[in-house]
């Protein structure tokens, strides 16, 4: 760079723009191999009906073999596990060896790691305190993909269903996260409110990890998403249903409110302000209370 030029301020965008197809699927379910009270052939057959893509059966501390129950199915089961015991929960996907428990929550998240899986860290802000993953103790956990940003069974239970808040505090101090959006369901009444659509090649559990390792889905509870391009500065999101599109940047800031199902917004020129923003995320409202999330798009310098 040259002596007392600007610095280059481009946009980092997790999203494909072709070659791929949307799949929906839910990363977070129970049966009666834990605290659920349906087997895992009822809540197959329940996704299934609904139009799902994929399901990730998550049974608490005890890994269900996708292969058991795949030709039940045309959706691609996803190796899953909810690590519970001894801590704050901590989804565990492409499970290949389950992880034991550990009251270190960090060496929980090293083992899904070494094991080849995805770290995501469940409810942040499930029980009465609001505070089921201790925000401190997210901020000093290092190697998990992201965190449930929406989580529908909170919806009858004390705490927050929705932890965007938690997101953006995160994503402000510069970690990188991608928020996913559960049913958990435990019962038939969790299921189809909340879920991730990724932008998969093919429908096979790689390429749906892939595709949920780069952050090339968006989260939902029943707001859809078409595409999400850039070009330059200026950041497109076009939806099939949304009446309000806001763009959000660091701490929650919220930059520009489009109501309309597909909006674009030109982000600033200053290099300067830009940098301190990190990231733009865009929420996407429609009737109802629905809304979707996209990944973050990272503001970055050369």
């Amino acid at each position: 760079m040259i002596l007392g030029s600007m610095p280059q301020i481009h946009l980092r965008n997790p999203y494909l723009s072709d070659g791929y197809s949307w799949l929906k699927g839910n990363l977070h379910t129970h049966t009666t191999f834990s605290d659920g009270v349906r087997p895992p052939e009822e809540v197959i057959a329940d996704y299934e009906r609904r139009g799902y893509d994929f399901l990730g059966i998550s049974d608490h501390d005890m890994f269900v073999p996708p292969e058991h129950y795949q030709h039940l199915t045309r959706m691609v089961l996803i190796p899953a596990v909810e690590v519970t015991a001894l801590g704050s929960h901590i989804q565990h996907l492409g499970v290949h060896q389950r992880v034991e428990p550990d009251t270190n929550r960090q060496i929980v998240i090293d083992g899904i790691n070494a094991d080849g899986g995805m770290a995501v860290m469940n409810h942040p802000n499930w029980e009465w305190h609001f505070n089921h993953f201790p925000h401190e103790l997210m901020e000093d956990l290092q190697g998990a993909v992201g965190l449930e940003v929406y989580n529908g069974v909170i919806e009858h239970l004390d705490g927050a269903a929705l932890a965007s808040d938690r997101w953006d505090r995160l994503l402000s101090i510069g970690r990188r996260l991608w928020g996913f959006a559960n049913d958990d369901s435990h019962e038939a009444r969790d299921v189809g409110v909340a879920w991730n659509v990724v932008q998969a090649r093919t429908r096979s559990v790689p390429d749906i990890l892939q595709a949920l390792k780069e952050g090339r889905f968006y989260a939902s509870t029943g707001v859809i998403v078409n595409a999400v391009a850039i070009d330059g500065l200026r950041i497109r999101v076009s939806t099939e249903n949304a009446e309000r599109i806001r763009f959000v940047t660091r701490f929650g800031t919220i930059r520009a409110t489009i109501d309309d199902a597909t909006a674009e917004w030109q982000l600033p020129e200053n290099p300067t302000q830009l940098k301190h923003w990190r990231y733009v995320r865009v929420e996407c409202y429609g009737a109802g209370g629905r809304m979707a999330w996209t990944q973050p798009i990272q503001i970055e310098s050369d």
